[in-house]
């Protein structure tokens, strides 16, 4: 039964840091970086299941590049730091983590593939942690609203009733979280 707590935990834990993650990141919230106990089984995908293909975007979409973000969340200890990389070729890469002072509680990297239909961002993670995942369980899927896009900054939201706006800053491909 402690196994099974265990699991629920970690989905639970999972679904709440990927959505403020993802509303606050863009994210591309998609799941939780604590450590899987050593005794947790791993979900594994669908057999016979083929990691889907991404769609390449237009090259002038603003969404595309690098953007990090850092937030805040409400009876989490430290702050939240998302880098996500939106790629011409529609892969994105996502790494998350929750950073208490020097020290990184947690870290989630996850890659997948994402679109951008009229003032929309969906992300759609197929690798968490380098394991492939169940890419059709919706959790791993966000739509986002985009509000404003530029140069620099980019406005955007949970598309859901009362989500809040995130701002992520747009960095050089180079940037590493520290």
């Amino acid at each position: 039964m402690s196994g099974a707590v265990v699991l629920l935990g970690l989905v639970e834990v999972r679904r709440v840091v990927r959505a403020v993650l993802l509303c606050a990141s863009f994210g591309l919230l998609t799941a939780c970086g604590l450590p899987r106990h050593k005794d947790a089984p791993v979900i594994a995908p669908p057999a016979g299941a083929v990691e889907p293909a991404c769609a390449p975007l237009n090259a002038g979409n603003p969404l595309i590049g690098t953007w990090y973000l850092v937030s805040k969340q409400s009876g989490v200890a430290g702050e939240m730091q998302t880098l996500l990389t939106l790629s011409a070729d529609g892969k994105l890469k996502q790494q998350t983590r929750v950073k208490q002072g020097r020290n990184i509680r947690s870290e989630l990297r996850e890659t997948g593939c994402w679109e951008a239909p009229a003032g929309k961002l969906i992300t759609q993670v197929s690798r968490s942690n380098g394991e492939l995942i169940d890419f059709k369980d919706p959790i791993y899927s966000t739509t986002y609203v985009v509000e404003k896009v530029d140069a620099n900054r980019l406005t955007y939201r949970l598309d859901r009733p009362g989500s809040k706006p995130a701002y992520a800053k747009k960095v050089q491909d180079s940037f590493r979280l520290m």
